[in-house]
C-alpha cells in the first residue's frame, strides 16, 4: 500500500488515503467504562462495534427501500457508504472524528480485507471449470466479442487524445488498466447478482456465467503474467529475476499437487458422504485460504490472485463448496463484506466533482467508461445477433455482462493504494460503477421475462393426445424418498405397451449448494472412486431404468436428468426440461408425504410446485402420496401395490384432463377404473362448448372401454356442494389411487361444475390441489388412499416470474 509520497513537492494530488499514518496509542483497545471516566469509541473495540452496526443497520434500512426498485445489494451498500462519508454526514468534522477516524478506518479496512479474500477464495471454490469443457458457441462468442470490441474503441480513442487529456492522465496507465477491466466480466460478480435476479438457471443466465468464467479466467491468467512482466521489469539483477518467477511458479505447483490433493482428500475421505466438513477441516482450509493470499502478496503479486487460484483447485458442491456456504458465506462474509462495499462509498467525494477544475477530469474519465460500456454492449448484442438469438435477449444478455461489482471496486481501491487514480478519480470511477449497476439490474427485470418463451409455446395436453401416440411423461423427483410412489404409479397407470409407448424423462433437481453455477444435465452414473458408493442420484435413476427393463421392449424409455438450482428459480428447469423435450405432463410429488405415522412438510417443494402450475407449458399432475409403499386396505398380494382407482368427474377441462389420463389405466392390464360422473339435480344445462365437450370425451371414453370388465362407469345426482362431499366421503376409502381435475380455472363454462363445489374451497388448505384434491388431501380424510391431482394449462398463463 503506498501511503507515503513527496510532500516536499509544491503541490499534492489529493489522494484515496491519507498519506501520512495517524498517531494513536496502541493499547486503547478495550475499555473500563463510561462510568468510569473512558469515552468507549475512543477504544478500537468499542468503535470497530459501533461502526460495524451502523453500516449494517443501515444497509438493511437502505436494502428494505432499494430492493423495491430493482437494485442490487452492491449499489445499497455503496450508497450507504457516501451517505456516511463526506458528501453527506461525514461533511461534519465531529461525526467523522468520532465514528471515522483514520485510526478507525485503518482497523475496519483490515477486517473488511479479510472478507474481501475469503469471499474471492469462497467463489473460487464455487467456480464450476466444467463450464470451460464444451461452452456453447453463444458463450464464447459473446465473451470474446464482448471483450474485444471495447478495448479496439477505447484504446485507440485514448492515444489519438491523449496529447490533450489532464496531466495526471496523460501520462498514467490508469486509462489503459480502466479499458482493460471494464471490458471483462468478473465470474463472481456476474454470478452473484443473477443470483439476486433468481436468473441462475434461465437460458441467458447460463450463457452470461459462462462467458464471463471464460473472460475472468483469461484475466486471472494474464493478470498474474502482468505482475510478473512488472516486477521483472523492476529487478535489479537477473538473480533477483529468478526469485520472482520460481516463487511465483512454486505457489502455482504447491497449489495443483499438493494443495488439490490434499482438498479432495479432505473432502472424499475424511468427510462421510453427505455431511459439511468437520470443524478441524474448516480451520485448515481457512487458514489455508488466509495463508495463500499472504503468499501472493509476499512474492509481490496481489493477494486476490492466491485465494482465487487455491478456491479453483480445490472441489467445488459438497463437502467443501457447501460448508464454505453455510460457515462463512452465511456469516463472516456476510458480515464484514458490506463493509469493504460501504468503505469504498465513504471515501467517494461528491464534493470534489462539484469544482470547477475537476470538470475536465469528470469528462476524461466518463468519456472512457462511456466507450467500454457501449463497446461492451455493441459486442455483446452483435454476437447475439450473429447467432440468431432475439434481439431484446440479446440486449438483456449485454446488460448481465455489463453489471459490475466488488470486483471492480477492489481494482478501484489498488489503483487508489498505488497512487494510479487520485481522489478525483476514484470518486468518479465509484460512481460509475455504482451507476453502471443501478441502471442495469432494473433493465434486466424490465426486459427479461424467463417464463416468457413458456408463456408463449403452443401448450401440450393429454385430452388432445391420440390413444396411440406417444406420451411424454416428465416426472420430477426432489428426493429418493419421492421415486417409489411415482413409479408404483407410473407402472399401474401408464398404461405402456409398443402401440402405445411412454416416453419418460425423469428429472432428479435438488438445491444449489457449494457451487456459483446451476446445473442441468443428462444423467452420468458417477464413476467408481474414493467417495463411496453411489449418488442419490444414480439410486433414483437405477429405480427407474428397473421399470424400462421389466416393461415390454419398447413400451418404456427413460431419459434421465439432474438439476441443481436455487429452490426459487428451480420451476425454471423443470419448465425448460419439458418444453424442450416436448413433454404431454408433468409429474410432481406432493410437498407434504406421510408414512402414516408422521408427516413432513416441505415448504420450499411447494412453492416449486406453485411456480410450475403457473408456468408450465404442457399439463400438470401433483401425486399426494399417503403411504403406498407400506401397501393399502385395498391393495392385493399382486406386483402393483395400486389395484384400484376412482376418478371423479366434475366437469371443464381438468377433469377431461385427469380422465385422459385415466383412460389409460386399464390398458396396463393390472388397474381396475371406476369413473364416477357427478351431476346436479335439475340442471338443464348452458348449451356452454365445455359441456358439449365434456359429452363428447365421455362418450370417447366409454366408447373404448365399454367391454372392458375392469372400468366401471358411475353417475351420481347430487342436490349442491355438501352432497358432492358426501358421495365422496363415502366412497373413497374403497380406492388406493382418486384421481382428480385440479379445477382451478375461471372458465365461464364451469358454472354447472362450480355449483357441484360451491363452498367447499372457503377453508383449502393446500390451493394447488384444487377443491377437491385439498379436501380429499386433509386430515378429515386420513387414509392409505393416495391422490392424483391433474391440471391442463390454460391457453394463456400469467405473465411475469
Amino acid at each position: 500500500m503506498a501511503e507515503v509520497a513527496n510532500l516536499s513537492s509544491g503541490s499534492v494530488e489529493p489522494t484515496v488515503k491519507p498519506l501520512a499514518a495517524a498517531c494513536y496509542d496502541n493499547n486503547l483497545v478495550n475499555s473500563q467504562g463510561m462510568f468510569l471516566g473512558d469515552q468507549p469509541l475512543r477504544f478500537s473495540l468499542p468503535l470497530l462495534l459501533v461502526q460495524v452496526s451502523l453500516i449494517l443497520l443501515l444497509s438493511a434500512a437502505a436494502n428494505l427501500v432499494l430492493r423495491r426498485l430493482g437494485q442490487s445489494r452492491f449499489v445499497t451498500h455503496m450508497l450507504v457508504g457516501v451517505l456516511l462519508g463526506p458528501t453527506v454526514l461525514g461533511r461534519s468534522d465531529s461525526f467523522r472524528g468520532v465514528l471515522f477516524s483514520e485510526r478507525g478506518t485503518y482497523i475496519l479496512e483490515s477486517v473488511s480485507l479479510v472478507a474481501l479474500i475469503l469471499f474471492l477464495f469462497s467463489m473460487g471454490v464455487k467456480t464450476d471449470l466444467s463450464l470451460l469443457r464444451r461452452p456453447s458457441g453463444r458463450a464464447v462468442a459473446v465473451g470474446i466479442t464482448g471483450s474485444l470490441v471495447p478495448l479496439a474503441v477505447t484504446l485507440p480513442v485514448f492515444h489519438a487524445l491523449q496529447p490533450s487529456l489532464p496531466e495526471d492522465l496523460r501520462g498514467s496507465s490508469l486509462i489503459t488498466e480502466l479499458a482493460v477491466r471494464l471490458s471483462l466480466s468478473s465470474f463472481p460478480v456476474i454470478a452473484d447478482a443473477l443470483s439476486d435476479l433468481d436468473l441462475l438457471n434461465t437460458d441467458l443466465g447460463r450463457i452470461a456465467l459462462t462467458a464471463s468464467l471464460i473472460t475472468d479466467v483469461t484475466s486471472w491468467f494474464l493478470r498474474a503474467c502482468s505482475a510478473a512482466v512488472f516486477l521483472v521489469s523492476e529487478a535489479k539483477s537477473p538473480a533477483f529475476t529468478a526469485q520472482i518467477l520460481a516463487s511465483f511458479v512454486a505457489f502455482v505447483l504447491f497449489v495443483g499437487f499438493v494443495a488439490r490433493p490434499a482438498g479432495r482428500y479432505i473432502a472424499y475421505k475424511r468427510t462421510p458422504a453427505g455431511a459439511l466438513l468437520s470443524e478441524g477441516s474448516v480451520v485448515v482450509v481457512v487458514i489455508a485460504a488466509l495463508l495463500s493470499a499472504l503468499v501472493t502478496d509476499a512474492i509481490g503479486f496481489k493477494y486476490m490472485i492466491g485465494p482465487m487460484m487455491l478456491g479453483l483447485a480445490l472441489p467445488g458442491g459438497m463437502p467443501i463448496g457447501a460448508t464454505m456456504t453455510e460457515r462463512l458465506d452465511s456469516f463472516f462474509i456476510a458480515l464484514f463484506l458490506p463493509v469493504y462495499m460501504a468503505l469504498s462509498g465513504y471515501r467517494t467525494d461528491l464534493a470534489e466533482l462539484t469544482k470547477e477544475e475537476t470538470s475536465e477530469k469528470w469528462c476524461a474519465l466518463e468519456l472512457f467508461v462511456g466507450l467500454c460500456v457501449s463497446g461492451k454492449l455493441v459486442g455483446c448484442v452483435a454476437a447475439g445477433l450473429f447467432f440468431a438469438m432475439p434481439f431484446r435477449d440479446a440486449v438483456v444478455l449485454a446488460l448481465m455482462l455489463n453489471i459490475r461489482g466488488i470486483v471492480e471496486v477492489a481494482a478501484i481501491n489498488n489503483w487508489g493504494d498505488t497512487m494510479k487514480a487520485t481522489a478525483e478519480h476514484y470518486s468518479i470511477l465509484t460512481l460509475s460503477m455504482v451507476f453502471i449497476t443501478a441502471v442495469s439490474t432494473p433493465l434486466i427485470k424490465l426486459l427479461y421475462d424467463p417464463s416468457g418463451q413458456f408463456t408463449r409455446a403452443k401448450r401440450r395436453t393429454l385430452e388432445d393426445l391420440r390413444p396411440s401416440a406417444d406420451l411424454r411423461l416428465l416426472t420430477c423427483v426432489y428426493g429418493e424418498d419421492h421415486a417409489a410412489p411415482l413409479i408404483d404409479l407410473l407402472e399401474a397407470s401408464a398404461g405402456a405397451s409398443r402401440e402405445s409407448p411412454v416416453s419418460l424423462i425423469v428429472l432428479h433437481v435438488t438445491e444449489l449448494v457449494g457451487r456459483a453455477a446451476s446445473v442441468l444435465k443428462p444423467h452420468r452414473a458417477a464413476r467408481k472412486s474414493s467417495s463411496g458408493g453411489p449418488t442419490p442420484s444414480d439410486r433414483i435413476m437405477n429405480a427407474f431404468r428397473h421399470l424400462e427393463q421389466q416393461a415390454a421392449p419398447g413400451a418404456v424409455t427413460v431419459s434421465p436428468y439432474v438439476a441443481q438450482a436455487p429452490y426459487s428459480s428451480m420451476h425454471h428447469d423443470v419448465c425448460s426440461l419439458a418444453h424442450s423435450r416436448k413433454a404431454n405432463l408433468i409429474l410432481l410429488p406432493f410437498h407434504k408425504s406421510s408414512d402414516g405415522a408422521r408427516s413432513t412438510v416441505n415448504n420450499s417443494i411447494r412453492s416449486i410446485n406453485r411456480a410450475v402450475l403457473q408456468y408450465a407449458p404442457c399439463s400438470v399432475a401433483i401425486l399426494v402420496d399417503h403411504g403406498l409403499a407400506a401397501g393399502s386396505a385395498c391393495a392385493t398380494t399382486a406386483n402393483s401395490l395400486l389395484q384400484r382407482a376412482a376418478l371423479y368427474f366434475l366437469g371443464g377441462p381438468d377433469d377431461r384432463e385427469a380422465l385422459a389420463y385415466a383412460a389409460r389405466m386399464p390398458d396396463a392390464g393390472t388397474m381396475s377404473l371406476t369413473m364416477v360422473r357427478f351431476k346436479l339435480r335439475n340442471w338443464a344445462g348452458m348449451g356452454g362448448s365445455d359441456e358439449a365437450r365434456d359429452e363428447e370425451v365421455l362418450h370417447q371414453f366409454w366408447t373404448r372401454h365399454r367391454d372392458n370388465d375392469r372400468v366401471v362407469y358411475v353417475e351420481k345426482t347430487v342436490e349442491d356442494a355438501e352432497g358432492t362431499a358426501s358421495v365422496v366421503r363415502s366412497m373413497s376409502e374403497k380406492f388406493d389411487l382418486l384421481i382428480v381435475g385440479r379445477r382451478g380455472g375461471d372458465d365461464k363454462d364451469l358454472e354447472s361444475s362450480a355449483a357441484l363445489t360451491s363452498g367447499l374451497s372457503d377453508w383449502s388448505e393446500f390451493p394447488e390441489l384444487g377443491v377437491l384434491g385439498d379436501m380429499l388431501a386433509s386430515a378429515e380424510f386420513a387414509s392409505r388412499v393416495s391422490i392424483l391431482v391433474i391440471q391442463q394449462q390454460p391457453v394463456k398463463n400469467t405473465t411475469g416470474c
